[in-house]
């Protein structure tokens, strides 16, 4: 075995040494000894931060150095991975580009290194590229470094070249290993999170599962989730944290959060203002937008992980995968509500309609020595107008026109009312106490904001006489045969407004070939694509051309009249007008 002789080898060396001489055969001995444990060291199996530190004692002990370090080449930079004996302060890592070809002495120049002690420093290249610096501090009893120490220091360097390489080969591809484990790992759980997610439409359970999903991925102690409002970040869910730690709302300008919140930032890298301070007061560690699109839409807040350890870059990718699943499922279950919300609304428009279309008549009643037409045409899904035609005793004939004040479902119900009042009571009493009555009846059991206008008139067909009231509508028209024309404008304020109203009757006289027209504000107030109003003139006109040619020939060129006049703008109020001519 050769571990005799080697010894042997060493023991003359040093006794040659305590009598201050070094016989050269000797001194390559112990170099050529010293070379062989290196690369026996660098080829063994310990760990990469062993390997290197028992090697640079090797190296120390044959140059007999207090001091060394080896730093090797990771980004740009030389990190420390071994050292011995370094004074306190020495430098983590030297930032040097230009790296001589052989060892070399630190200049002036070289603050860290000088920093550091070294009186020599040996690059460790491989294939002409620095991936090693070796350090060492000045040789006991003040010996300087000759050319000896520099062959042989060149000779180690060749040496560990390789397996320094290597090494640092093995190193990332064990960091690799380690990242794509997390990786992996990530990957499943944002896969289980997403399943889990997707099963929910309740946005308060969505919540509830990321905050608890975040809290055991990063054994966080606490975990919040913020909703973006007109006013900042308002609180709407939260787990480890007590009363009042957290604060409920975090005052913002949406803008000044869109700025900041970027991407998942740690608490304490996000600039100073209110929500920096409101994070970091409740032991808030890590802020992860929540974004929908470009938008901010809110924030989960993560608490601090246990001892303090930082969130990596492994972290803040999965914070930001896990963010983004959980804006999906909210807005998945955001727009279910919706379509439930428009359902249910359709349902109630669809029987607002069937109330609505229950209401008009079927076709218009033969009355003798009269026309009588009528239309109503909604600008909408459901309208607010209503006429209707009631059978009296003695051959009369009710006629009402009227229109509902708002729009959907209530409105078809307050008219549903109207509707049901007048068929029960209209020819019991003069018409102004019907509509008083009505009025009673609508002021006590309908909201302040709602109201009618309408007008109520009995048509007599054997005198020719109409009695009527209007209450607050547009005052009819009434065209004489001879070209007179009237408005008919005897009656009061609209019906439901006010608790106790005062209504007046007026009554008028068809002769042959005199027209009435009753119109709702849908006629009057037909806006065209420039804004200007049909008006009561252009009602006068066509009445004027069209009164002769009949009821039914009126009532269709008014309307077209009224439909050319939109044109591209379309309507923006129902529509409903009823003619009746003396024959």
């Amino acid at each position: 075995m050769t571990t005799p002789v080697v010894f042997q080898y060493q023991q003359a060396l040093d006794e040659f040494r305590r009598e201050g001489r070094e016989p050269p055969l000797l001194k390559r001995m112990s170099e050529l000894i010293s070379l062989l444990d290196l690369s026996t060291t660098l080829g063994s199996t310990l760990s990469g931060a062993e390997i290197l530190d028992a090697a640079l004692l090797i190296v120390m002990g044959e140059l007999q150095v207090s001091r060394g370090a080896l730093y090797v080449a990771e980004q740009g930079r030389y990190r420390r991975r071994a050292a011995r004996g370094l004074a306190p302060g020495a430098p983590e890592t030297i930032e040097r580009s230009e790296i001589p070809e052989r060892p070399f002495a630190p200049g002036p120049d070289d603050e860290a290194l000088a920093q550091a002690g070294f009186a020599l420093v040996c690059p460790v290249r491989k294939a002409g590229r620095p991936i090693a610096l070796l350090g060492l501090g000045p040789r006991v009893e003040g010996r300087p470094f000759g050319p000896e120490e520099t062959g042989f220091l060149e000779s180690l360097a060749a040496c560990a070249a390789t397996p320094i390489e290597n090494g640092l080969i093995y190193e990332e591809l064990r960091q690799v290993n380690r990242t794509l484990s997390v990786k992996v790992y990530q990957l499943h759980s944002l896969f289980d999170i997403g399943r889990e997610l997707t099963a929910s439409l309740d946005e308060d359970a969505i919540e509830r599962l990321v905050t608890t999903t975040v809290m055991g991925h990063f054994l966080a102690s606490r975990c919040a989730l913020y909703r973006l409002g007109p006013d900042g970040l308002d609180l709407g869910h939260a787990r480890g944290v007590k009363p009042g730690e957290a604060p409920r709302r975090v005052p913002a300008e949406p803008g000044a959060l869109q700025r900041d919140l970027t991407g998942p930032r740690c608490v304490a890298d996000l600039p100073d203002g209110v929500l920096k301070a409101a994070l970091s007061g409740a032991r808030f560690a890590l802020a992860v937008p929540l974004a929908a699109g470009e938008r901010l839409s809110g924030l989960l807040a993560v608490g601090d992980r246990p001892g303090g350890r930082a969130f990596g870059e492994e972290d803040l990718d999965f914070a930001g995968a896990l963010a983004r699943q959980t804006q999906a499922a909210i807005e998945a279950a955001r727009s279910h509500r919706m379509r439930i919300e428009k359902e249910r609304q359709d349902r109630d428009l669809q029987i607002a309609r069937e109330i609505q279309r229950s209401l008009f008549p079927t076709t218009s009643p033969g009355v003798e020595g009269f026309e009588l037409v009528a239309v109503s045409r909604s600008c909408f899904q459901v309208g607010g107008d209503y006429y209707d035609f009631i059978p009296l005793e003695g051959g009369c004939l009710g006629l009402v026109i009227a229109d509902v004040s708002g729009k959907g479902t209530p409105a078809s119900l307050m008219m549903a009312s109207v509707h049901a009042w007048l068929r029960a009571t209209a020819g019991t009493a003069r018409p102004t106490q019907v509509l008083e009555r009505l009025n009673r009846f609508l002021y006590a059991s309908t909201q302040t904001s709602r109201y009618v206008t309408l007008f109520y008139g009995e048509l007599d067909p054997s005198r020719h006489s109409l009695v009527y009231v209007n209450a607050g509508h547009v005052p009819p028209y009434v065209r004489r045969r001879d070209g007179r024309e009237e408005r008919l404008t005897a009656g009061g304020p609209v019906i439901g407004l006010l608790d106790d109203v005062a209504l007046e009757t007026g009554e008028i006289v068809l002769e042959p070939g005199d027209l009435l027209a009753v119109v709702t504000d849908g006629v009057t107030e037909a806006l065209s694509p420039g804004g200007d109003e049909f008006g009561d003139e252009r009602v006068r006109r066509v009445l004027a051309r069209s009164a002769d040619h009949g009821a039914t020939r009126a009532l269709s060129a008014l309307v077209a009249e009224v439909d050319d006049w939109t044109g591209t703008a379309g309507c923006t109020d129902d529509l409903t007008a009823l003619i009746l001519r003396a024959t």
